[in-house]
């Protein structure tokens, strides 16, 4: 193996110890749990005595831990790791070791490369591939190949669980295949599993990090299928582990108005009496999401400042993962934009960003990273969009892991009168074009037409997913947007009339907010 390689290969295990190094004592986990607030991994016997996270100083009033037995074996495999090659070194010398950082655990040593071979890349591989290396291994390089699609959209899982393969399931499952990915359709492996009737397919899922609540075609949910094939059993394990009773589906169904009167007293009960509800988040899910967003670094950034754009251009030379897209399009991961105290100006971009669950960080990532080490998103995402109450960035970026439906979904947008450029504000400037893109990007219909309030065709009668219960767009499914309100207005319970400052409100925000 050359020696650059090695010296890289060094360096990627240094950078991945540190991920499982405690932030508090700064030494490999014991015991490893993760902060509800902030997901930062601390020693448990820390937690008691923390009144803030040691890395972003966010407060704990109200945090809770999160532990993970996958993360022991994680530490314990990197801990080998580092002794398989500390003892290599101190075997072999090593002449122009390009310097790397010196962690507690792993330290390059700078001497003469002996005649001894280095370790092949292929048995380098075999070792990292082996170690059990649960540090977002569920979603990471190493399960990519059990996540491969057929034309249909499933993976693997999907067809296991179609076909009811237990072993096969388990054995994916053990792999790290996600629980939560919906094939063309819309349904996952636990949709599959709930109409099959298998209960005990179902509760090996949930063991694994299994969003319950993820709306598949039509926005059933799994707790919409064990309903309408009456299977009593898997339905009260979902609602046990979560499933929301009254999670409404594109005609705006609910599981508990489709079960039959036994069946509805039942889940009531169990929902009345479980410890987990429906607005539950598993933080873990949610850590190992941010780690594979670390993956495949994609930056668009629309900073003013050139001194930014040059040490984003020196980062991406020191790291294989980072990368900077010359242009908006659906590569880009992450937008970079001017904040002042962590508060960005709304701007088209930002809007775009936004609508596709961007990270959407501050300038300040870009000057905290080092040539070492890339700089946590957290802690520079952007706190708010003009605001720090318009939160949608952090909305946008969880609604996706969530795998719940865009903000518009079951929503029909016309645009009047946008034949021409429209002047918003300083940094937005719209037409129609750019408005259908941005409500079709957030999971809504542009229309070609007015709507006619008297004959809305039957496909087009949607229930909204993101309206607020019993608010005034519980039910409207249909929107003409007007530049200014002077226009005709519509205020029926299913066709509003809106100006195109509320459209913008709601994706700075990142909510289908109440009308004004």
């Amino acid at each position: 193996m050359p020696k650059s390689e090695y010296n890289n290969l060094l360096k990627a295990l240094d950078d991945m110890n540190k991920c499982l190094f405690c932030v508090e004592c700064h030494q490999f986990c014991k015991n490893p749990v993760t902060l509800s607030k902030c997901f930062h991994l601390i020693c448990s016997e820390h937690f008691p005595n923390m009144s803030h996270c040691p890395k972003c100083k966010a407060s704990l009033v109200g945090c809770t831990t999160c532990s993970d037995d996958k993360l022991n074996g994680a530490v314990h495999a990197a801990k080998n790791l580092s002794v398989m090659f500390e003892h290599f070194k101190e075997n072999n010398t090593c002449d122009s070791v390009d310097s790397i950082d010196k962690s507690p655990d792993v330290v390059a040593k700078t001497e003469p490369l002996s005649d001894t071979p280095l370790p092949n890349a292929k048995a380098l591989k075999d070792i990292l591939n082996n170690s059990s290396l649960s540090l977002a291994s569920n979603i990471s390089k190493a399960s990519k190949i059990v996540e491969k699609r057929n034309h249909k959209g499933e993976t693997a899982l999907h067809i296991a669980c179609r076909m009811g393969k237990a072993d096969r399931v388990a054995k994916l499952l053990s792999e790290g295949a996600s629980t939560n990915t919906k094939d063309n359709a819309g349904w996952t492996p636990l949709h599959e599993v709930v109409q099959n009737g298998r209960q005990d397919l179902v509760r090996l899922l949930l063991r694994h990090n299994t969003l319950v609540n993820v709306p598949g075609q039509g926005n059933e949910t799994p707790l919409h299928e064990a309903i309408r094939y009456h299977h009593i059993d898997i339905a009260k394990d979902l609602v046990t582990h979560g499933a929301d009773i009254n999670a409404r589906n594109c005609k705006g169904e609910t599981p508990l108005m489709l079960a039959a009167p036994d069946l509805r007293a039942v889940i009531q009960d169990v929902a009345a009496k479980r410890i987990i509800t429906e607005d539950s988040f598993d933080f873990e899910l949610v850590r190992r999401q941010i780690e594979l967003d670390c993956e495949d670094i994609r930056v668009y950034c629309v900073s003013q400042s050139r001194a930014i754009t040059n040490k984003l251009k020196a980062l991406t030379k020191r790291h294989s993962n980072l990368h900077i897209e010359q242009k908006f399009s659906n590569k880009v991961t992450h937008l970079i934009v001017d904040a002042e105290d962590g508060v960005c100006d709304s701007s088209l971009e930002v809007l775009q960003g936004i609508v596709n669950n961007l990270w959407i960080l501050t300038t300040k990532w870009v000057t905290t990273s080092t040539d070492d080490n890339l700089a946590s998103f957290e802690e520079y995402e952007v706190l708010g969009v003009s605001t720090t109450t318009y939160r949608g960035p952090k909305n946008a970026r969880y609604n996706k892991y969530k795998h719940l439906p865009g903000i518009f979904n079951g929503c029909h947008f016309y645009f009047h009168n946008f034949n021409t450029k429209y002047k918003i504000s300083n940094k937005i400037e719209v037409t129609k074009a750019i408005l259908s893109k941005l409500v079709t990007d957030a999971g809504g219909v542009a229309l070609r037409r007015a709507p006619n309030p008297e004959s809305i065709p039957e496909a087009e009668k949607l229930v909204p997913y993101h309206a607020q219960r019993d608010g005034k767009l519980y039910n409207c499914s249909h929107y003409i947007i007007y530049k200014d309100m002077y226009e005709p207005l519509y205020n029926m319970a299913h066709l509003k009339a809106m100006p195109i400052g509320w459209l913008i409100e709601c994706i700075e925000k990142y909510q289908l907010c109440e009308p004004w």
